[in-house]
């Protein structure tokens, strides 16, 4: 295991729901899918799984589970997989013992912090935060943080990949995937980093995020979008959505059951189509505003919501993604890295390994550079919390408290300037003395927040990509530009 994946490992988890909680949350969701069905506008999904004794309504796009199928079809994909980076020193195994962090994707707009507004997203915003992604020690995973709004929505996608690609070293996970053919355009460029088609099927260099259609659909290019990661054994975090009270019932339990049945229907799908694909089972729950009907990521609700499904996805033996931040703030600053605090620990509680979010705000629409260096650090502090502590010989130091003795100072022994270098250290802030600093209210840390993100621009260069790969990656974007 590498120094970067060591990083990210945990303590064994708490339990949540409890054993009988989870058992009542999966039986509600196989009896949903038995007796109500899912949706499924994907020919290729439904042929799959009714080979498989799934039954198709007369509507033709509603699929009924039998008893027994959806435990048959889970059981075939893999518990254990590694997103692998570019090289291997970024390599992350999902084996149930690391929390990773992971951008989020989709922002349409960014926050320009000297201005106070908002201004369209670029494919520059992908470059810049790709860069400071990949120097950002508590960034696990990149993912296109925009929709790039200066290149042709044909192709923004691809663009956006690609630009990730030559970037970054470590795993990029893709957001806004909606077709098959952009699926297959990934799939090629993905295979020219790592050295062809069958070395992506063994090294899992991207991933995909694919949502269902709350309540209880799986949209039809989307889908078929799955179809194709399913056949080049790109993982799939499978990623519902399900609202309290709007695409979900009103209480967490029932929101639960609805997700819980749609991520397994689209697993299933899955593995009855490529039998062995690897997928998550990735979930970014939330509640309404009871006033307004509005999104609340990061309210108490949506919280416990993201850290059940992980429960819910570890007692179905699946590699786990949730949404672990992803505060509805509507600008950076105080209340985002509040709720964003509370949600990546109530995560790292329940075992979350894949915990997406950091960096956009406003129900996953507005990038922050600001709030992407301040996460890093809620995800750096959460790690090393959650990671526990070992008890030695050395760690208790029993010689050395006798050696100092009653009133002594440990500060000039050897033994602490050894494991200070093991203390937590920020980057978005210093260590200042407290009248050091002029204390003007949140507007300090992000102006040091956004000096310290110019100071990453400049001097980091990440680790580019061979000349000839990226001469063929703009091959496969022109190609796929004129489809």
């Amino acid at each position: 295991m590498s120094n970067f994946a060591n990083r990210f490992r945990i303590r064994t988890p708490y339990s949540i729901l409890g054993e009988e909680g989870k058992k009542r949350i999966h039986e509600a969701a196989l009896d949903v899918m038995q007796k109500t069905g899912i949706r499924i506008h994907s020919e290729t999904a439904r042929a799959s799984l009714k080979r498989e004794g799934a039954i198709i309504a007369p509507n033709g796009t509603d699929v009924k589970f039998p008893p027994g199928l959806v435990e048959e079809l889970i059981s075939r994909a893999p518990s254990k997989i590694v997103l692998a980076g570019r090289t291997p020193e970024f390599d992350l195994p999902l084996d149930g013992t690391h929390s990773y962090y992971t951008t989020d994707g989709c922002g349409i707009q960014v926050w320009d912090s000297v201005k106070g507004v908002r201004r369209k997203s670029l494919l520059e915003d992908i470059r810049q935060t790709a860069i400071i992604s990949d120097y950002l020690p508590y960034v696990s995973i990149y993912e296109p943080m925009v929709v790039a709004q200066d290149v042709p929505e044909k192709t923004h996608v691809i663009h956006g990949v690609k630009v990730a690609m030559e970037n970054t070293s470590k795993h990029i996970l893709t957001e806004s995937t909606t077709k098959p053919g952009e699926a297959r355009a990934q799939v090629k460029m993905a295979s020219e980093v790592v050295g062809g088609v069958e070395e992506l099927r063994k090294r899992h260099y991207i991933s995909a995020m694919v949502c269902t259609m709350s309540p209880l659909v799986l949209e039809g290019p989307c889908t078929e979008a799955a179809m194709v990661w399913a056949e080049n054994h790109v993982p799939v975090h499978i990623t519902g959505m399900a609202q309290t009270g709007i695409s979900g019932p009103a209480t967490i339990a029932g929101d639960l059951a609805v997700n819980h049945a749609e991520t397994l229907a689209l697993a299933c799908a899955m593995q009855a189509h490529e039998p062995g694909a690897p997928c998550l089972y990735g979930s970014v729950l939330s509640s309404l505003d009871p006033v307004t009907g509005s999104y609340m990521g990061g309210s108490p609700e949506s919280t416990i919501l993201c850290a059940a499904a992980v429960e819910m996805g570890r007692y179905c033996k699946m590699p786990i993604s949730t949404g672990g931040l992803g505060s509805g703030a509507k600008v950076p600053g105080t209340r985002a890295s509040m709720e964003n605090a509370l949600s990546a620990a109530m995560c790292a509680v329940a075992g979350g390994e894949v915990v997406n979010g950091l960096g956009v705000i406003d129900g996953s629409t507005l990038l922050s550079y600001e709030q992407l260096l301040f996460d890093n650090e809620i995800a750096g502090m959460t790690v090393r919390i959650f990671a526990g502590f070992e008890i030695t010989e050395e760690t208790l130091a029993v010689d050395l408290i006798k050696k100092v003795g009653i009133g002594g100072t440990y500060l000039s022994q050897r033994h602490t300037m050894t494991h200070i270098r093991d203390f937590y250290k920020p980057l978005a802030w210093g260590s200042y003395v407290t009248d050091e600093l002029s204390f003007t209210g949140s507007g300090d840390h992000v102006e040091q927040a956004r000096t310290k993100i110019g100071e990453i621009l400049k001097d980091h260069t990440p680790e580019p990509l061979d000349l000839d790969v990226r001469k063929r990656l703009d091959g496969v974007v022109g190609e796929f530009g004129k489809v």
